[in-house]
């Protein structure tokens, strides 16, 4: 079994609240040393390994135990007798207890007995035998969110197929040449599962509910996800959309009364069977109903947002849907694309929409709609942050295999 917290309230007294910060290195640097417990997770048990600043998954408690032992620094016992134990009443931490705070040590010269370093109290602390080991995660381990732990890089990435990739490249289109990170999808996968979820179905004009990308990304189990539609951000109507979004786990097309005015903007679909469908106007689409009655096949997935990028393998941004920030102001643009049973999860560095749109043609989309970027900005694979986490949404897209 994987580490469990013992009742309700140790389960609330390791919450805490962390700030988010600009990259993922901040958070895994200020967390190094430390054994975490995802506390929307069960309290499955992280080490966060101070020599390369990594997590590493504790499991059950034979795992951890083996885990730390491997990760262990051989010690002499000089150096073993500078660092207090855990029952030791010390006012000063060692210079050495400093130095390895964090780090597991291993008696070398004593049966290789391994010691954990808190690097709260710079004291040691026995591991002895698994079930020891199991007893002090439990004991010194720091409560962290889904959101938090995802911007720590995994020691072994979360296992993704050969149907899918990530890539961050270099792109040259006649504006000039950008820096591009890309999922490929390949949605023949007969495994794959195209997901769009809202963090609410009721409708919500104002004050509506906003998620972690990573949230997202664990409500559909998701080995990749990006986040959605542009939403207003002014405190009158915080987080309100009008754009179509299909709740994949709850069946429900948020915002469907949108589809009859053509100003909504284009949608990207897809069956039960991961078909993928192309609405250049929402209108087009009409209802739930008249899509799986037309297509033979339920709806699995549908988003909308605007403005329209690439139609046909050809540039269809029209002048007038972009406006003098999204024209002029180069900073992080997302697009969903689809090429040849292929979906591209895409976040282009120092664009304009307009570049956005070339960019989506240089990857050799047949399809493309704008996502929101700047600081909604997020992209996920293999369970961790490849960019964000940017700000807390109202709808993502998530792929997870079943």
């Amino acid at each position: 079994m994987p580490l469990r917290l013992l009742s309700s309230i140790a389960f609330a007294a390791i919450m805490m609240s962390f700030v988010s910060p600009a990259h993922a290195a901040t958070t895994a640097g200020r967390l190094s040393g430390r054994i975490l417990l995802s506390v929307e997770q069960n309290g499955e048990g992280w080490y966060v390994n101070p020599t390369d600043v990594k997590r590493y998954y504790l499991g059950r408690p034979d795992d951890a135990f083996k885990i730390m032992r491997q990760l262990g620094l051989g010690i002499s016992e000089a150096d073993f007798f500078n660092i207090p134990a855990s029952n030791e009443e010390t006012l000063v931490a060692s210079p050495l207890a400093q130095r390895l705070a964090g780090r597991i040590i291993i008696q070398t010269e004593k049966n290789g007995e391994a010691w954990y370093v808190n690097p709260v109290d710079f004291r040691k602390y026995y591991l002895g035998r698994p079930a020891d080991a199991f007893a002090l995660m439990r004991q010194l381990g720091l409560g962290i969110t889904l959101n938090d732990l995802a911007q720590i890089r995994r020691a072994v990435p979360s296992a993704v197929s050969s149907y899918n990739q990530y890539e961050r490249k270099s792109v040259t289109t006649a504006t000039g040449t950008f820096i591009v990170d890309v999922i490929t999808v390949d949605i023949t996968n007969p495994k794959l599962r195209i997901q769009t979820l809202g963090a609410t179905v009721d409708k919500c004009l104002s004050q509506c509910p906003a998620l972690s990308l990573a949230a997202f990304n664990e409500r559909g189990n998701g080995f990749a996800a990006i986040n959605g539609t542009y939403f207003d951000t002014s405190a009158a109507k915080k987080n309100y959309y009008f754009f179509p979004i299909y709740d994949s786990l709850k069946k429900v097309f948020i915002n469907e009364d949108q589809l009859k005015y053509w100003t909504t903007g284009p949608i990207m679909a897809f069956d039960a069977n991961n078909k993928f469908y192309y609405f250049k106007d929402t209108r087009e689409m009409k209802s739930v109903a008249d899509f799986e009655l037309s297509k033979g096949s339920p709806l699995q997935a549908a988003i909308g947002n605007k403005p329209r990028l690439v139609e046909e393998g050809m540039n269809y941004l029209i002048d007038w849907e972009v406006d003098n920030a999204q024209r002029t102001f180069k900073t992080l643009r997302n697009a969903l694309g689809y090429a040849n049973n292929k979906l591209y999860l895409v976040v282009a560095q120092k664009a304009t929409v307009p570049d956005l749109a070339d960019i989506m043609i240089a990857l050799g989309s047949q399809y493309a709609i704008n996502l929101d970027g700047g600081g909604s900005t997020a992209l996920m694979y293999g369970g961790e942050y490849v960019l964000g986490p940017g700000r807390n949404v109202p709808n993502a897209l998530v792929l997870s295999e079943e």
